[in-house]
């Protein structure tokens, strides 16, 4: 029954015509103590392509709503005094605050300095190295997966495990051919938690796993994984420069946007002084 009296309400609020109507807004579908909801309040909840399903519930839901808020807003206006129903203080520094945030975002789109080299992130960095702390242990490595037979494993092992010299790209050269798969960016810092997950390794204590596997062959069911730490850094250590680079700028642009505001405010202030725009009582 309650179903069927909301589809008779949809029904009448889309394909029939209502007697009773405003001269102003239209149709009136709905009335709670004088205050009116129009059949035109409800096109905003409809779209291209809604199911006639879809229309009776959204319609439903949007028209509920609407009544339990008009019942709640007669009953507080009921019970609160002329004096807490002022907001007109309130509602005129909302709007103070819209319009001022409104100039600054136009001023700041129009002179603001977006661009940020990399010689200023540097900078910033130097300047501010104890402000960067690692809260995760990270890891560079390469690795190579290679069938489990494969003859070529003897050549990788030499070349992978020469503590003296790591050459990159004779490994992804050889990769290239006879790998299944490899990494062999050792520029790139990863978190270690994530390496340990992927290569399923049994670590007890990560600082001193890396300090004694350098190097690690993985024999697998149908492969074999080559493992070449490159670097690490631990909980509490330095951040590398690179893994801040989006923090910096962030940091850089913020700092210019609050000078350019900052140099808005003095200048404003400077010049109502010597117009003697203000006065102070």
């Amino acid at each position: 029954m309650i179903r069927l009296f909301w589809v008779g309400i949809i029904l009448t609020t889309f394909f029939s015509t209502c007697e009773k109507k405003d001269i102003n807004q239209g149709e009136v579908i709905a009335s709670v103590y004088g205050k009116n909801l129009y059949k035109t309040d409800l096109e905003s909840i409809s779209y291209k392509g809604i199911s006639f399903n879809d229309s009776i519930m959204r319609s439903r839901a949007f028209i509920d709503k609407w009544i339990r808020t008009q019942l709640l807003l007669h009953q507080a206006q009921n019970n609160l005094n002329m004096e807490e129903q002022d907001f007109s203080k309130e509602m005129e520094d909302y709007r103070n605050s819209l319009i001022i945030n409104k100039y600054e975002t136009k001023l700041i789109s129009q002179n603001l300095k977006t661009e940020v080299t990399d010689e200023e992130i540097f900078r910033y960095y130097e300047n501010n190295d104890g402000n960067f702390r690692l809260n995760r242990n990270i890891v560079k490595y390469i690795s190579v997966n290679l069938d489990k037979d494969s003859k070529e494993r003897r050549l990788f092992t030499k070349l992978m495990r020469d503590y003296d010299s790591l050459l990159i790209d004779s490994i992804t050269s050889l990769a290239e051919i006879y790998a299944v798969s490899y990494n062999t960016n050792a520029n790139n810092w990863c978190d270690l938690d994530e390496v340990i997950a992927l290569y399923d390794l049994k670590v007890d204590n990560q600082e001193t796993f890396l300090n004694e596997n350098k190097f690690l062959i993985l024999n697998k069911d149908t492969e074999t994984v080559l493992i070449r730490f490159c670097d690490y850094r631990m909980i509490g250590e330095e951040t590398p420069c690179e893994l801040e680079t989006e923090r910096i700028k962030y940091i850089i642009l913020s700092t210019r946007k609050k000078n350019l505001l900052d140099k808005l405010y003095d200048d404003l202030y400077s010049k109502a002084l010597r117009d003697k725009a203000f006065e102070i009582h």
